[in-house]
């Protein structure tokens, strides 16, 4: 980002509007150029009470840096290598996203440093650098990004996870003050990356055997790892091609295609509305009419135009948001009369704790009456009161 001449970069982002965007009015492109040069003449810091204004570079963590440095970055390639056929004679494919870079070329290593060094001349006027490369033969991984892969004797894409050397793979521990779901989503989220990345079911169960083992040395219940990653090795891996795209995305199967809108307490009427009157313009719109027609066609009807009637876009789920009310008095539960109301003890043998139990109804402390909650002296993550018997003062806890 630092290395980016922000003037190269406007000039970048003008040309990449006039071929992608042809239909966009030259007053909307100055528009957008305009607030782009705003964004990057505002990258403004403090030192020792001083303010310095960014001269060159473009702002690293702003809102738009990761898209603009894209463009900036491929303009360049574009101009000093892609275009150069004599260059480019021994790449069959190349991939990129902002600095790191993927491919296959046909020649020696002796001719890739070769290819490497004529490329490292051309851009370094524009002070890029290409200062870090692997290259390997067939049938042996090269890492791009999180990413391993190699293609084996028959040609076959194989694909795995790569761990840099530094990496320690801790997680958080199962023993901090966390509730319990958040310990269960880790393990899912990170077993499912490795499902979503992994095209090999030997080499998946492999790495998620390692996975365990870090789960494990972070205190993790084995029972919970063990019965997560078995389910995870068990989703169906499939890649769903962008026809907009040269991209593929790897998901794991889902029966529901529709774009979920959760509303809680019911508060945002305004937006949902919106939505709802909206949703036909954004059915068909360029990037959510194919997954509209995907949804379609996914079904099996004979009779796809009926189903882009009948099938919407988008599922509106009404729910309640989580209360510390709620996960302390268990309102449910209550209602249901599957607990006992009110406080009481545990009744388990040496319990020091069941003689402090006050089980009334009702308290009155400081003018207001206190309901127990349900629960007894084996309850965890509550909200206690001590009532002081000789002073009639109250400690929360």
């Amino acid at each position: 980002y630092d290395s980016l001449d922000p003037e190269l970069t406007l000039m970048a982002l003008s040309t990449a509007i006039d071929e992608c965007r042809s239909e966009w009015t030259p007053g909307f492109k100055a528009w957008i150029l305009d607030l782009v040069n705003l964004s990057l003449r505002a990258s403004v810091g403090m030192f020792n009470n001083t303010w310095y204004r960014q001269k060159r570079g473009v702002p690293t963590g702003g809102s738009l840096c990761v898209q603009i440095a894209n463009i900036a970055v491929y303009y360049i390639m574009r101009e000093q290598v892609y275009n150069d056929e004599k260059l480019m004679a021994n790449i069959k494919s190349v991939k990129r996203y902002i600095d790191d870079g993927s491919g296959v070329f046909s020649g020696t290593k002796r001719q890739f440093s070769e290819f490497l060094t004529e490329v490292n001349q051309r851009i370094s006027s524009h002070g890029l650098n290409i200062d870090e490369h692997t290259i390997e033969d067939p049938g042996l991984f090269v890492a791009f990004l999180d990413i391993q892969f190699c293609f084996n004797e028959d040609g076959c894409l194989m694909t795995d996870l790569y761990v840099k050397e530094t990496d320690s793979r801790s997680y958080l521990y199962y023993g901090s003050s966390h509730p319990n779901h958040t310990f269960s989503s880790i393990v899912y989220s990170t077993s499912l990356r490795l499902r979503r990345i992994i095209n090999d079911d030997t080499r998946l169960n492999e790495r998620l055997e390692e996975l365990k083992q870090c789960f494990i040395s972070a205190n993790y219940p084995q029972k919970m790892v063990n019965k997560i990653t078995s389910k995870v090795s068990q989703l169906e891996r499939r890649i769903r091609m962008h026809n907009d795209s040269n991209s593929s995305l790897l998901v794991p199967s889902s029966p529901d295609k529709s774009i979920r809108v959760i509303s809680t307490f019911k508060g945002d009427r305004d937006m949902l509305e919106v939505v709802r009157d909206l949703e036909p313009t954004l059915s068909a719109s360029r990037s959510l009419s194919i997954s509209s027609s995907e949804s379609s066609r996914s079904a099996g009807s004979s009779h796809p135009s009926n189903d882009l009637q009948r099938k919407s876009l988008f599922s509106y789920v009404n729910r309640t948001g989580a209360s510390l009310r709620k996960k302390l008095v268990k309102v449910q539960k209550m209602a249901q009369g599957t607990q006992p109301q009110g406080t009481n003890p545990c009744n388990q043998p040496k319990c020091g704790t069941c003689k402090l139990i006050a089980e009334g109804p009702v308290y009155v402390i400081n003018n207001i009456n206190i309901k127990p909650a349900t629960g007894d002296c084996r309850s965890y993550n509550i909200i206690y009161i001590f009532m002081c018997k000789f002073c009639n003062k109250n400690y929360v806890g």
